[in-house]
This record gives C-alpha cells, sequence and structure tokens, in this order.
C-alpha cells in the first residue's frame, strides 16, 4: 500500500511538471520549439505507459528531464520577451558565457543554435538589428540555428565571420594573430571587422587568417574528424540505435540493458566523451523512447 501511494505521488509529481512545462511552451509562442516539446512529450508518455512495472526508476529520471527542460522554458520565454526588441533594432539583450574549468563546455542560445566552449573561451551574445551576434575570444565550435531572416555573426577581435545556418569551429586566441576557422558543413563568409569580404569557405575548408599581415591561406580537411578530436566528441549521423549502443559499451566498458526503441529508426546524436553514462543513456531515453540502463561493467 505504502509503494502504490508513493507511487501514485510520483505520477502526480510528473504530471504536475508535464503541465508546467506544456505551459510554459505555450506562453513562449515558438511554433517549432513547440512542434519539438510535443514531439519529446509524446515520446516519454509513451515511456511511461510502456513501463508500469519500472515506473520508480523512470519517473526519476523524467523528473530530471522535465526540470530542467521547465528552466529552459522559462529562460528562453523571458529571452524571446527582451530580445525581441533587440532584433527590431531597440536596445539588446547580452548572454555572456565562459568556460574555465577545463572541460569543453555545451551551451545552448536563445535562437537554438548549439556552441562548445573550450577551456579559456568566453562568449557573449545578443541580438541586434535583425542580426544574431556572438562576441568570442577563444576557441568554440558552433552549430547555428538556420535563420534566413536573421544572420548569425561570429565576432572575434581580427575577423567576423557571417552564416545563415552551419556548424563550424573558430580559434581566435588573445594575444595571437592568427585566426582558425574550419568549416563542417553549409558555408560561411570570413569578413574584416569593416565588414569588407575576404572569402568564403566551403564545406570541409580551414582558413587561416593573420591580422598583422593581412594574408589567408585556405586547405582541404576532414572538418568532422578534426572537430571532433578537437572537442572531444562522439557523433552519429543516420545511426541505429544498436549502434549507438555499441559505441557507448565499448567507450565507458558497460553492458547496457535496452528495451522499448524502435530498431528500424535511425538518429542523429552528439554528446562528449567526458559526459557520465548515466547522462548519455539519459539522453537517449529521450531522443528515442526507449530504456536504457548500465546493468554491469565489461
Amino acid at each position: 500500500m505504502t509503494e502504490n501511494k508513493s507511487t501514485n505521488q510520483q505520477q502526480e509529481r510528473l504530471d504536475a511538471y508535464r503541465k508546467a512545462l506544456d505551459q510554459a511552451f505555450q506562453a513562449a509562442s515558438d511554433p517549432d520549439m513547440d512542434r519539438k516539446t510535443n514531439r519529446m512529450l509524446d515520446r516519454l508518455d509513451a515511456r511511461i505507459e510502456a513501463d508500469a512495472a519500472g515506473r520508480r526508476s523512470i519517473l526519476r529520471i523524467s523528473r530530471n528531464v522535465l526540470v530542467a527542460a521547465c528552466l529552459l522554458a522559462a529562460v528562453v520565454f523571458v529571452w524571446r520577451k527582451q530580445s525581441s526588441a533587440g532584433l527590431a533594432g531597440e536596445g539588446p539583450q547580452v548572454l555572456a558565457f565562459e568556460n574555465m574549468d577545463g572541460d569543453v563546455k555545451r551551451v545552448t542560445l536563445p535562437d537554438g543554435t548549439s556552441v562548445c566552449l573550450r577551456n579559456g573561451a568566453s562568449l557573449n551574445y545578443s541580438e541586434k538589428d535583425g542580426m544574431r551576434q556572438a562576441e568570442l575570444l577563444g576557441e568554440a565550435y558552433f552549430d547555428v540555428a538556420r535563420d534566413t531572416v536573421h544572420p548569425f555573426i561570429v565576432r572575434t577581435t581580427a575577423l567576423d565571420v557571417r552564416v545563415l545556418g552551419t556548424a563550424f569551429s573558430v580559434s581566435a586566441t588573445p594575444g595571437y594573430s592568427k585566426t582558425d576557422v574550419i568549416l563542417e558543413r553549409g558555408s560561411l563568409r570570413l569578413q574584416s571587422k569593416s565588414g569588407a569580404p575576404i572569402l568564403r569557405l566551403a564545406s570541409n575548408q580551414k582558413a587561416v587568417y593573420d591580422a598583422v599581415t593581412g594574408d589567408v591561406t585556405v586547405a582541404q580537411v576532414s572538418a568532422k574528424s578534426d572537430i571532433k578530436q578537437m572537442y572531444g566528441m562522439a557523433s552519429f549521423e543516420n545511426a541505429s540505435v544498436a549502434e549507438i549502443v555499441r559505441a557507448i559499451e565499448n567507450h565507458y566498458g558497460i553492458k547496457v540493458d535496452a528495451s522499448g526503441f524502435d530498431p528500424a529508426k535511425r538518429y542523429n546524436v552528439s554528446y562528449f566523451r567526458s559526459d557520465s553514462p548515466g547522462d548519455v543513456l539519459a539522453l537517449l531515453e529521450v531522443l528515442t523512447g526507449g530504456h536504457f540502463s548500465a546493468s554491469s561493467s565489461i
């Protein structure tokens, strides 16, 4: 009886978190985000209904995911109300990020852009005059949310990088005259601080710009593998759950019990190799709607 009561209380708390999340995203009035949120909620609902026997462990993971999502929804809602004035040309709000702990740090900007900051890097983000602007000191990897109306500009001390939606890395170390840009996919334009075009990069190209001499060199590279090595990322594209799980087992030296997912579906997923196994498996649960746990060490 006590166990049933506890389970019911957990279910009520989960329902409350779900309701709060749904209301927060409705208030944000972002159609694309609404669609993503609804898909996530559908997966969570299916997951809860499919595993009544293991409900307590699932509720703990779902609760943590939903708490984080609720906080993100609140931040996005407040930011979008503040930044709408910035995109219209009024006073912009600035978000500041830095990484001083020695590990790669991932942050998500209000427009959906994902940024990985290497140790010692700092980033200020604002939206002004119809543009998304990121001022960077140090090294960072950007996976920019596509928005044809509002260009995304990374500003360094030596040059600016202008894109619409693409993935690339920038190395702009303070006190060093050379800036490196590696383009993984899409296209981007390097331009001077005055806005004059320098060159346009294509996928799998690396540009090195010397602010002292004004020289720029371009070389063909294997961008994805270079970036993965630089940032310690594990990345999968169009991969089955079985393929992803096998890689996780090999990396962490664990045995993963997996169930409740669609083996025919394929996914794109990335995570830091420094992430804990529990965090990676929780990410897979939200992504696939399945159930994943580390049963033992190999």
